[in-house]
């Protein structure tokens, strides 16, 4: 290995440092800008450290694949990462959504006891289709459990869970 070679990767080493003690300096001002966008969004103001954390990890993830020199303008660098972050933001917002929707849904369907039958009170309901242990499947699966931990809930192996939830997919889709 030259001596040429480690002198390059400290130099690298040495700019992503100061890009990101540049975006540390400037904290207050992006943090104040990704918590104004966390609450248009609807979202709480807590998350905004987490943003920020996100936000320096892709500015030096895009430092070492050289989408960033290290003589950019402070301008430049804070608008960067104030784009970085409204991304991060957006995509904060959708996941929680999408958490809200499954939790909602699985509500919707979900038995008041284990033993009890599923009740729907809709006539056009999809998941009137659906066994119970398909209902209950699906439901497990949109609250996130995996497949060995759906198994183990309802007493079959995890890929007679995957098997049933497969299943009532097809079922629920014949139905569309």
């Amino acid at each position: 290995m030259s001596q040429g070679a480690p002198s390059h990767e400290g130099n690298a080493d040495v700019d992503r440092q100061a890009l990101a003690d540049r975006l540390l300096s400037a904290r207050t001002l992006l943090l104040a800008r990704i918590r104004q966008r966390l609450v248009r969004a609807g979202l709480t103001s807590t998350q905004a450290e987490d943003i920020f954390s996100t936000t320096l990890r892709r500015t030096d993830a895009a430092a070492v694949a050289g989408r960033i020199v290290s003589g950019i303008d402070d301008d430049q660098l804070i608008a960067l990462a104030t784009a970085i972050s409204k991304n991060a933001v957006r995509e904060q917002a959708r996941r929680e959504r999408r958490d809200r929707e499954r939790c909602e849904g699985a509500a919707r369907h979900a038995p008041q006891a284990a033993d009890e039958p599923i009740l729907h009170d809709d006539a056009d309901d999809p998941f009137l289709r659906l066994t119970d242990a398909e209902a209950m499947v699906v439901q497990l699966r949109l609250r996130g459990a995996g497949w060995s931990l759906i198994g183990e809930q309802l007493g079959m192996s995890a890929s007679a869970a995957h098997r049933r939830y497969y299943r009532a997919l097809q079922r629920l889709g014949e139905g569309a």
